[in-house]
C-alpha cells in the first residue's frame, strides 16, 4: 500500500497535514487532512485529481498513473475562480503596481545619478581645461585644436566698474589684425585676484592662444604674463616689503623681491605681496606661506648674504 503525506502552511502559520493511502492490489484510496477523512474512492487504477478546501484555499491532490505504479502530487490551485484567488489576483495587481512605482523610482534615481555624474565629470573636464586661464568657446576638441593649430597674441586686461557690478575686459589683436575681446565678472568689492594668484592691475597682459579663422575660440593663459606684467608683480612685492618692514632700507626690500624672483620663480612673489594677509582670506598666499619662504634655511642665508648692505 502506498502512503504519502504533505504539510501545508496556511496564511496564519497553521500546519495542515494531508495524507493519502492507496492500495496496491485493490486500488482503494483514502485521503485525509488533519486526521479527518475527506475523500474515499475505490479501484483507482488511472490518473485522477481530488479537490478540497483548507480554509479558503482550493487544494488538489493528483494521482498520476506511471508506466510502473503511481506518483502523487499536492498543490494549491491559484488559477481557478475562488474568493481567495480573486483576492490574490487583486493583491498581485497592487503588488505589481507598487513594484512598477519602485522600479520607476529606482530608474529615476539611477538616471539622475548618471546624468548628475556626467554633468560633474564634464565640469571637472572644463575645470581642468580652464585651470589658470580664461577660456572662450573651449571644449576638449577645441583644446586639442588650439594645441595643434593655435596662434599666440597678447591679451590686455582692464577692470571696469558698472553700477554695482565689476567686469574685467580683455582684448587682443590677431595676426590678421582682427580685434577680439571678452569679459568676465568679478566680485563687486575687494581686490580682484586672478587665477594665477596675483592681484589684478589695469593693463596686466598675458599670452593668449586662439584658433586662426575662429579667434573667438581662445585661451588667455595667466601662467604666461608679459615682461611688463612681471615687472609689475616685482614692484608690488617690493612695496609690500616696504610696508611690512618700514625700518628696512628701500634697497633691501627691492633686493628681497629680486632674489625671490631669481631663486624661487615669479609665482613666489605672491607670498611677498600677501605677506600681511591671514590664511582665511587667502589660503594660497598669506602670512604663513611668506614665513615659510623667508625662513627656509638656504633662502634665508641667500637673503642675509645678498641683501645685508642694500
Amino acid at each position: 500500500m502506498a502512503q504519502v503525506g504533505w504539510v501545508f502552511l496556511d496564511d496564519f502559520g497553521n500546519r495542515n497535514r494531508i495524507g493519502l493511502y492507496h492500495g496496491d492490489r485493490t486500488g482503494h484510496l483514502l485521503l485525509h487532512c488533519d486526521l479527518r477523512i475527506i475523500q474515499v474512492d475505490f479501484a483507482v487504477k488511472e490518473s485522477r485529481t481530488y479537490s478540497f478546501f483548507i480554509e479558503d484555499e482550493l487544494c488538489e491532490v493528483h494521482v498520476i498513473k506511471e508506466p510502473k505504479g503511481f506518483s502523487y502530487e499536492f498543490e494549491v490551485n491559484k488559477k481557478v475562480d475562488t474568493p481567495r484567488n480573486r483576492l490574490r489576483r487583486k493583491d498581485d495587481r497592487r503588488n505589481l503596481k507598487y513594484i512598477a512605482i519602485l522600479v520607476g523610482a529606482m530608474v529615476l534615481v539611477v538616471s539622475s545619478l548618471f546624468f548628475g555624474l556626467r554633468w560633474w565629470n564634464q565640469q571637472q573636464i572644463e575645470n581642468r581645461l580652464v585651470g589658470r586661464s580664461m577660456v572662450s568657446g573651449l571644449s576638449p576638441e577645441n583644446e586639442r585644436l588650439l594645441a595643434a593649430e593655435g596662434r599666440t597674441a597678447i591679451a590686455r586686461l582692464v577692470l571696469v566698474q558698472e553700477d554695482v557690478q565689476r567686469r574685467v575686459f580683455y582684448g587682443f589683436l590677431t595676426e590678421d589684425k582682427e580685434q577680439v575681446s571678452g569679459r568676465f565678472y568679478v566680485r563687486d568689492t575687494g581686490q580682484v585676484i586672478l587665477p594665477n594668484g596675483f592681484p589684478l592691475s589695469d593693463s596686466d597682459a598675458f599670452t593668449v592662444r586662439y584658433l586662426p579663422g575662429q579667434p573667438q575660440i581662445h585661451k588667455v593663459d595667466f601662467e604666461q604674463p608679459t615682461a611688463n606684467t612681471l615687472a609689475g608683480y616685482l614692484e608690488q612685492a617690493r612695496l609690500a616689503e616696504v610696508r611690512a618692514h618700514p625700518k628696512a632700507s628701500p634697497g633691501h626690500s627691492l633686493c628681497v623681491a629680486k632674489l625671490t624672483l631669481e631663486q624661487k620663480g615669479w609665482h613666489q612673489l605672491a607670498d611677498l605681496i600677501f605677506q600681511s594677509v591671514p590664511p582665511d582670506q587667502n589660503p594660497e598666499h598669506n602670512q604663513n606661506s611668506y614665513l615659510r619662504l623667508i625662513r627656509e634655511p638656504e633662502f634665508a642665508q641667500q637673503i642675509a648674504k645678498g641683501c645685508w648692505d642694500q
